[in-house]
This record gives structure tokens, sequence and C-alpha cells, in this order.
């Protein structure tokens, strides 16, 4: 019995921790949100961009956008209809940007779109905090 409780405990514990992610590489990426204070700018704070820190303290943001590579010789455009996109845009000959409610995870959309055979890559579309030199 304690047993039992220990195992769904910690099966719990994972669950509550599991944070957001992606794959670089096919290296999986942790991220732990990162709440915008007021010293960084009203600019910032307005903005759509939700902003996240990696296990290496890399910081980055995230919009409702997912750069999205079809398998060769399929119509992305048709593969991408079965889903719930508010906007395709063609960025090159095979590489789409999309964006998606903004409601919706994008991590988690990213992850269910990577899953289709159709697709190659789906990756949410990363914005990197610039540094002033």
């Amino acid at each position: 019995m304690k047993k039992q409780i220990i195992i769904s405990f910690l099966g719990l514990t994972l669950l509550i921790n599991a944070g957001e992610f992606y794959y670089s590489n096919g290296n999986k990426v942790e991220l732990s949100k990162v709440e915008v204070s007021q010293t960084i700018g009203s600019r910032m704070l307005n903005s759509r961009t939700k902003y996240y820190k990696t296990a290496t303290g890399k910081s980055i943001g995230v919009r409702d956008d997912i750069l999205v590579e079809c398998v060769a010789n399929k119509d992305c455009k048709e593969v991408l209809s079965k889903y719930e996109i508010t906007e395709i845009s063609q960025l090159t000959d095979s590489i789409y940007i999309i964006k998606i409610s903004s409601d919706k995870n994008v991590f988690e959309f990213a992850q269910k779109l990577y899953g289709d055979n159709n697709i190659k890559i789906a990756h949410p579309n990363l914005r990197k905090i610039r540094n002033r030199r």
C-alpha cells in the first residue's frame, strides 16, 4: 500500500512539474516560464511574447507562431488545412510559418503537428532576447 501511494505521489509530482519543452537538433530542451517584471519595460509587458529560460539559463520568447516543413511531395497547405490555424505564410519553397489562436499552447500544438506523418518539422518560432552592446 505504501509503495502505491509513493508511486502515485511521484507520478503526480512529475505531472505537476512537467514544464514546457521543445526539441532542438534531436535534444529535448526543458523550459521554465519567466515572469516579466516592470523593470523590463512597457514594450515587453504589452507584447504577446511569453518568456522562458532553458536549463542552461538562455532566455527565449515564443508567440503564437510555428515553423513547419512538410515531407517531400506533399502539399503543405493541404496538410495544414485539417488543423485549427489562423494564418499560413510561406517563407521558402518548403517552409511555412503558421499562426495559431493565442489561447492555444504553442509547444503542445507544435508537438501535435510533428506527430503528423506528413510533417517533417514543426517547431515554435523562438525569439531571443537581444542584448545591447
